[in-house]
């Protein structure tokens, strides 16, 4: 008679629903940790890409005299040394900012690629030192990326 009037309990208990909740919590705190660095990876490698076909096009765009002056986004794009879609570079960079470039004031042998509005410093600091190789100098400051360029 004892065998009748014992019900078997049926479902989850409190802690295994709350061991299960808290395995869920940290896997997706997990993932949108690797998203935001996967995000970031992206945009420094999109600005990469920029730069690069930007010193491609200031290559077509100098005259034999090797003077930049004059050299702009805009006087690049209107002979199509870079993408004609990027105009004079206004709100084009990964992160939303402008991207400018212009004759080194100091030598017009020189030009100088700047990216403003880069929103996370770490990925401006990272630009910089990846290009610093590859420049006159290199410098991040409060969102603005100056690349300096010899000719």
């Amino acid at each position: 008679m004892e065998c009748l009037l014992m019900k078997k309990q049926q479902g989850f208990t409190f802690i295994e629903v709350l061991t299960v909740l808290a395995i869920i919590a940290l896997a997706t705190i997990g993932t949108l940790a690797v998203r935001d660095w996967a995000v970031g990876n992206s945009r420094v490698s999109d600005a990469k890409n920029q730069v690069v076909t930007i010193q491609a096009g200031a290559q077509l765009w100098r005259p034999r005299s090797g003077d930049f002056t004059g050299i702009s986004l805009a006087s690049m794009s209107a002979i199509a040394a870079v993408p004609e879609t990027w105009g004079d570079g206004t709100s084009i960079n990964p992160w939303g900012g402008n991207i400018n470039v212009e004759a080194d004031a100091a030598d017009s042998s020189r030009y100088v690629v700047t990216l403003s509005g880069i929103a996370q410093d770490g990925e401006g600091a990272r630009l910089a030192r990846d290009f610093t190789d590859y420049t006159v100098d290199s410098s991040y400051s409060a969102g603005t990326l100056t690349l300096r360029f010899q000719g």
